[in-house]
């Protein structure tokens, strides 16, 4: 994490340049690159009694929960300049067979992921509704009604969403 770093979005512009004045010196200079380091150690110091203070003084006054990671790194990118492989590009000499049967493969591994997160869901669901049913000592008749509806609630949302996802493809 040390070495990582983030997009600088015009969100994330705004909600630190009331800081700049009030951050320490070695961390007020650094605002061209925005590593994930410096997000944390500005989260860190807003949460710390030197941090609140300051928050306090500015005018109008800024709250800590603003500066927290979550909403600091909200719409960003990690690594943006980073370039991840895309899918494989035909060269001069291939086949457009070839590079449709390429990203025909790569579409149904994602398929398949899908699924498989899907039927995960569906059995996590109905396992975590089991046995919170069995903390409360429920009748096992009551327990497997209520761990089968929940399974049945989570497939139906989830075959919704694989439909969404497929008309998309």
């Amino acid at each position: 994490a040390a070495r990582l770093a983030v997009s600088f979005e015009d969100h994330l512009a705004d909600a630190l340049r009331p800081l700049r004045p009030l951050l320490p010196d070695p961390v007020s200079g650094q605002f061209r690159t925005i590593p994930y380091a410096l997000l944390s150690s500005i989260s860190k110091w807003t949460r710390t009694p030197e941090g609140a203070q300051a928050l306090a003084r500015h005018d109008p006054p800024l709250h800590a929960a603003d500066y927290t990671m979550v909403a600091l790194l909200a719409g960003t990118r990690t690594e943006p300049d980073r370039r991840f492989p895309d899918l494989p590009v035909p060269h001069a000499g291939s086949s457009a067979d070839a590079y449709s049967t390429t990203r025909r493969d790569a579409s149904d591994r994602r398929a398949v992921t899908a699924v498989l997160n899907a039927l995960l869901s569906i059995a996590g669901a109905g396992l975590a509704t089991w046995w919170a049913a069995d903390r409360l000592a429920w009748k096992n008749e009551w327990k497997v009604l209520l761990a089968l509806f929940v399974a049945i609630v989570v497939a139906s949302s989830e075959a919704i969403l694989y439909l969404i996802w497929d008309s998309r493809r």
